[in-house]
């Protein structure tokens, strides 16, 4: 489990609603048209496990050049894709072994002067929006696009902490992907927020989601914290970078699992990206490492090694 300890990229508090602009427009104008369509790729019932508050259960990228992301992402991950007919704009849903593990939305940058840098939006599970939305407000966050009914996914809203960090709460209907399933190379498989405010962002996350916080293991005790729902982690609540000045905003990053870290992490260059955090060992017997697309959209790798499989094999 990844207790970030390296900076990624600098931000500020102020490129939170640029930021949730562009990305609202992906899922609410345009996203619904495209998400009704969602049927196709039905989970399979034994996939399907009931709703599970506090997993992060889907992924959208919002990104200026949805055939770039497409190949990028295709070659380095092994993703397929399927493109869903829209009202306007373009929309994508990548696949792993034949589910859906992530959502691309074409978006074009707003025309400013320090436009927001493409992101990835994760998608916590909730059992009500409107409630979480509700608490949200109350506990000093920001709804920045209210709960809305998008067909074929569920209950939607987007959200920004009180340090900034964008999320989106869903209730989908038909529920969650079982925790039970293995992950494969390409899978989501650990998430971590990096902020100013660790123990505050901790307790803003279990009063919306109900987790259960733990203090990580030592050295990081009382500094990094450990996210739990259905008595699984689900997440870390890392402090931002030493580098980084201490009003920087918040920032959710997913890490995708990949057979070998150092060969994704070249590869990602020679297909036009770039190295944020060099590959280097984590807790928990895994590797990692930070990268960003060629539009810029901050990502992680991990390679993860179970010791007890090691064991059977000797």
């Amino acid at each position: 489990m990844p207790p970030f300890s390296r900076p990624f990229r600098a931000g500020t508090a102020a490129i939170t609603l640029s930021a949730a602009l562009t990305l609202g427009l992906g899922l609410t104008v345009f996203a619904s048209d495209a998400l009704a369509q969602t049927a196709d790729t039905a989970e399979t019932p034994a996939a399907i496990s009931k709703t599970l508050p506090g997993k992060i259960v889907y992924t959208q990228l919002t990104t200026p050049d949805l055939a770039k992301a497409k190949a990028f992402y295709g070659a380095l991950l092994g993703w397929t894709f399927q493109d869903r007919p829209v009202s306007r704009g373009h929309y994508a849903e990548a696949l792993v072994n034949g589910h859906v593990v992530a959502g691309l939305v074409e978006r074009p940058l707003p025309d400013t002067e320090n436009p927001p840098q493409p992101l990835w939006l994760p998608f916590i599970s909730a059992l009500d929006v409107p409630t979480v939305a509700k608490a949200a407000l109350q506990w000093g966050g920001k709804v920045l696009y209210r709960p809305t009914i998008v067909p074929g996914r569920g209950e939607q809203a987007i959200i920004a902490d009180p340090q900034g960090g964008l999320f989106a709460a869903l209730y989908a209907p038909h529920g969650d992907r079982d925790d039970t399933d293995a992950t494969v190379q390409g899978d989501w498989i650990w998430n971590a927020i990096l902020t100013p405010a660790p123990a505050t962002s901790a307790g803003f996350y279990q009063k919306l989601f109900g987790y259960q916080v733990e203090d990580a293991p030592p050295p990081d005790t009382h500094q990094r914290y450990i996210l739990d729902s259905q008595s699984i982690a689900r997440a870390t609540v890392n402090p931002l970078p030493a580098r980084l000045p201490p009003d920087a905003s918040a920032r959710w990053i997913g890490f995708v699992q990949v057979d070998s870290v150092g060969s994704t992490a070249e590869k990602a260059v020679q297909l036009g990206g770039r190295v944020l955090v060099q590959p280097h060992p984590d807790h928990q017997n895994s590797m990692i490492a930070v990268l960003a697309d060629p539009s810029g959209a901050v990502f992680g790798v991990m390679e993860w090694h179970d010791p007890s499989a090691a064991g059977d094999a000797k």
